[in-house]
């Protein structure tokens, strides 16, 4: 073959070999007379048509003892080490023999596939070096899967991992991430970004934001999961894909517990009764997480001897049997908003579960809690607070009846008499589910902006909008609507007609996009101006 690919190589006619012809007056024609040989290369290498004959039994232990001296001294795990000696049998320092090189990437064919002798596996006691029996040989994986909560979960994980010293590769709905570094922009939650992350060599432990689409296009980018955390199963995305149930959809998301190893843990959510179910679907070992202590499953579980964190007394809170530890208080999470956004709490028991079972100190799990901030860095487009002087926008991405309900249920806590939403429905969602967004957003709201997102989703133009705006009147007859075209009109509008106290909640379909318009306008409203006499000791 040619180069390395067989044990033999195909001899290549180059300079070397033409000079040693026409010093001898010959060509690649010549038939030489009987018994006569000719070399057409000058070295001996396998690739140079030289042969291999296996002489390891051979070796005087002088020999072998100093050839390994030199490794070590080069600083060499694995090393060739070329010799020209009469044999191998005595001393080189007896016999006149000589090292001429030393390889740090040497070739094994000789070994593998000699001309004469014993063949040699070298590479399996390389391999048994590199990976030594019973060392873990695999990036750990933790998947993240449910209707809601998955991305907050999903960058939560990765942050107190990342704090523990871990090189973090992570996949969610805004990109692919190795440590801090955005490698690629845009929805990543499928097999494809996952497997991206696993052939990473720097990465040393994988989360994955695993949705829906993926699992059903393409399934899994692993073949199973070391902690597989399934958040919550709610109506969202049915009527695709043969998807027409709340139970067909659970059967999806189970695809992640059903990939937790024999070793690994399900972490699920005791509080909904289709993911509970899922514990049947796992052969990994159960944790559960749940808002209430007294929660009968995790009573019965964690008397078994189970693990489980649950919200307690103010506390993010981890039991096993009668073994209980206070993690930290949730008034000091920044993401829980003071405990004003109990669904927030839900991502942050269910992410101090898996870093926990993950082999996390409490101490650095109570630090990452305690330093996620939510915010356009941390947490894009997932309860995004922006003060803007005298009115106060709220970017989140809520866009199904549970993640609405939920949001409802955070901003009713504000008091602020002006609430304005600028919203706009998913085309591809069944139309009752499209209504019920509307009349969801008119107790949210007392003034609605209503737009058209980019993708239509198979929707007529307008069509979506129609829908939001039928729901919004079934609920207030009389609440002021605006329609736009689309998202940028519609956040430019409400953002240069704002009214003092008003709370301005945009509901996104373009993270990014919207994020850049709200702070394109804050610079441009309230520029950063220093004052250097401000400053101690600057005149």
């Amino acid at each position: 073959g040619y180069g390395h690919e067989n044990v033999l190589t195909q001899i290549d006619v180059d300079a070397q070999t033409e000079s040693l012809l026409a010093a001898r007056k010959l060509s690649l024609d010549t038939v030489l007379d009987a018994g006569e040989m000719f070399r057409l290369k000058t070295t001996a290498n396998i690739s140079t048509g030289g042969t291999a004959i296996d002489r390891t039994d051979e070796v005087h232990p002088f020999n072998v003892s100093l050839f390994e001296r030199i490794a070590r001294i080069i600083g060499l795990d694995v090393a060739g080490i070329d010799v020209v000696a009469p044999d191998l049998s005595t001393p080189l320092t007896e016999n006149g023999g000589g090292i001429i090189e030393v390889n740090a990437a040497p070739g094994f064919r000789m070994h593998l596939a000699p001309s004469e002798g014993l063949a040699r596996n070298v590479a399996e006691h390389v391999i048994d070096m590199l990976f030594p029996p019973g060392t873990p040989s695999r990036v750990p994986v933790i998947a993240v899967t449910g209707t809601n909560g998955k991305t907050t979960t999903t960058r939560l994980i990765a942050h107190i991992l990342k704090n523990s010293g871990r090189n973090v590769g992570f996949t969610t709905t805004e990109g692919i991430y190795i440590g801090n570094s955005l490698i690629q922009p845009g929805d990543n939650t499928g097999p494809v970004s996952a497997q991206l992350v696993l052939k990473d060599p720097t990465v040393e432990i994988a989360v994955l934001e695993t949705a829906r689409g993926g699992i059903i296009r393409a399934g899994l980018g692993f073949d199973r999961c070391d902690i597989g955390v399934v958040m919550n199963v709610t109506v969202d995305h049915l009527g695709l894909k043969d998807i027409e149930t709340i139970e067909d959809m659970a059967r999806v998301k189970a695809v992640v517990a059903r990939a937790v190893g024999r070793n690994g843990y399900a972490v699920l959510n005791a509080d909904d009764e289709l993911v509970f179910a899922m514990r049947e679907d796992t052969t990994g070992h159960i944790a559960l997480f749940s808002m209430e202590e007294e929660n009968q499953h995790i009573v019965e579980h964690t008397q078994d001897g189970g693990i489980a964190c649950v919200f307690e007394n103010g506390y993010v809170t981890l039991l096993k049997g009668r073994w209980k530890v206070r993690v930290e208080k949730v008034i000091n999470i920044p993401l829980t908003y003071g405990g004003r956004a109990a669904f927030m709490i839900q991502n942050v028991l269910a992410a101090t579960l898996a870093a926990y079972l993950q082999n996390i100190s409490i101490e650095d799990i109570r630090v990452g809690l305690t330093t996620f901030v939510p915010s356009v860095a941390q947490t894009p487009g997932r309860l995004n607070l922006i003060e803007m002087g005298d009115f106060t926008v709220l970017i989140d991405f809520a866009h199904n009846p549970a993640g609405m309900e939920a949001l409802q249920r955070f901003i009713s806590k504000f008091p602020n008499k002006i609430k304005t939403g600028v919203i706009g429905g998913t085309g591809d969602r069944r139309d009752d589910d499209i209504r019920l967004y509307g009349c969801i957003a008119a107790q949210m709201f007392t003034n609605v902006i209503v737009r058209e997102d980019d993708d239509l989703r198979g929707r007529e133009p307008g069509e979506t909008k129609q829908l939001v705006i039928e729901g919004l009147r079934s609920i207030k007859p009389d609440i002021p609507i605006k329609e736009f075209r689309d998202g940028p009109e519609a956040i430019n509008h409400a953002l240069q007609h704002p009214r003092k106290g008003e709370l301005l909640v945009i509901l996104a379909d373009n993270v990014s996009r919207s994020i850049e318009l709200v702070s394109k306008f804050r610079e441009q409203r309230t520029p950063v101006k220093v004052v250097h006499d401000d400053i101690p000791n600057q005149h």
